[in-house]
């Protein structure tokens, strides 16, 4: 075998076995992907993976024959890690050419929309309901922008409702998967113009989800909803909290479940709770639910999830919290856990989910196949909560008392 064979097959397979390694760096760096691995995708992973280690090993085969054999083998086994090894290359640079174009393509003129800066207090209009006033606040969830599924009209209605809501609401939170697929701008850019044309006096503050993140979609999450100039208390444009009149709102940057809680948040988290005075309600929003009903996603359980409630519940519970608003699940559910009130509301255009196969033991109220948003009245003696269909008609009534 010549010696040129095996500089080239040695030299190009390592080249493919780096090239391969920086581009999994750089996805599993990115917000979301390892909870995709997790949810569906770690088949891809492992065949990209795959790419960067099998030209190695061929090309270590061909190199470990012993000399008495035909070099023709081995001569073979080096010429395939070459062209393997080639095509990683060309696999390698060209997903991350085509990621890097769709996320960072140019935006065209955003429309102005009024946003909430988190590193700002959410102003309060009414200063009735003792101290701090009443907060008057709209939440929903999974509107799934560009998505075929997707139910358009109701979106839109639901963005008219919130608009003419009274009493006026002081901001409008969407609690992630904003559009179908985060690294595609068509949806970014149709969500900006339906919020400016159909709510434009309402602040709007939208949470990053699973569907927002694909992949490297955290970039047009930032150029329309984290602009230049805004600022949060973690430092963080995912996980912050705000001040509004009564209430502390935390937000939390759970995108598939707890695979993004780290370390930094977690004891973020603490010091926040730990600092919030007695006399104001805690309202958690977050993307991904933690005491839900549900159903079987393949092998694993969409229901009562088992990441949020072991990571991030505790620390809810023990700190006493009011009241958890999540999406994810396309349903509207109000749950009691330990002390602690779970809504869920993502129901404002994303397909339903199906019939619940698991109905949680939390479960208290619970709806399906509704389009709509949840509105929150909070004072310091606590939180009063009525969730609404897509047409404006309030469909169920709570109220939590305030918890500490």
């Amino acid at each position: 075998m010549k010696s040129r064979t095996k500089i080239v097959g040695i030299v190009i397979s390592a080249i493919a076995a780096i090239s391969v390694a920086a581009l999994m760096a750089w996805l599993f760096s990115l917000e979301g992907t390892k909870g995709l691995a997790q949810w569906g995708w770690s088949k891809v992973f492992i065949a990209i993976g795959a790419l960067g280690i099998l030209p190695l090993a061929l090309c270590l085969a061909g190199l470990s024959r012993p000399r008495m054999e035909a070099s023709k083998a081995s001569a073979l086994l080096l010429v395939s890690a070459t062209a393997i090894a080639s095509l990683s290359i060309i696999v390698s640079l060209g997903l991350f050419g085509f990621i890097w174009t769709k996320a960072h393509s140019a935006a065209p003129s955003i429309p102005a929309m009024g946003l909430v800066d988190p590193g700002k207090a959410i102003a309060i209009a009414d200063s009735s309901g003792g101290a701090g006033g009443t907060l008057h606040i709209a939440l929903s969830s999974d509107p799934h922008w560009s998505a075929d599924t997707s139910n358009g009209p109701a979106r839109l209605a639901i963005l008219k409702g919130v608009a003419a809501d009274k009493p006026a609401r002081d901001a409008f939170f969407i609690l992630g998967d904003n559009v179908q697929t985060g690294m595609n701008l068509a949806g970014w850019e149709a969500e900006a113009n339906d919020i400016a044309s159909n709510l434009p006096s309402t602040p709007v503050r939208a949470l990053l989800g699973n569907h927002d993140a694909i992949i490297d979609g955290q970039v047009h999450y930032a150029r329309y909803f984290f602009p230049k100039g805004f600022t949060s208390d973690s430092g963080s444009p995912y996980w912050y909290s705000i001040d509004a009149g009564p209430a502390r709102i935390i937000v939390l940057d759970l995108l598939w479940g707890a695979d993004s809680f780290g370390s930094a948040q977690r004891a973020w988290l603490e010091r926040t709770l730990s600092a919030v005075p007695a006399d104001r309600r805690v309202i958690v929003l977050s993307h991904c639910f933690f005491a839900s009903s549900g159903y079987m996603d393949g092998t694993q359980p969409w229901f009562d999830h088992y990441g949020t409630l072991a990571e991030v519940a505790p620390i809810l519970e023990r700190h006493r919290v009011d009241l958890v608003v999540s999406g994810h699940n396309h349903y509207m559910e109000f749950l009691d856990r330990n002390g602690v009130n779970y809504a869920t509301i993502g129901t404002m255009g994303g397909i339903p989910d199906p019939v619940p196969t698991h109905v949680s033991p939390f479960s208290k109220w619970f709806a399906r196949g509704l389009y709509g948003w949840l509105d929150l009245d909070v004072t310091a003696k606590g939180t009063a909560l009525s969730f609404k269909d897509h047409t404006g008609k309030t469909v169920h009534t709570e109220y939590v008392a305030a918890k500490r």
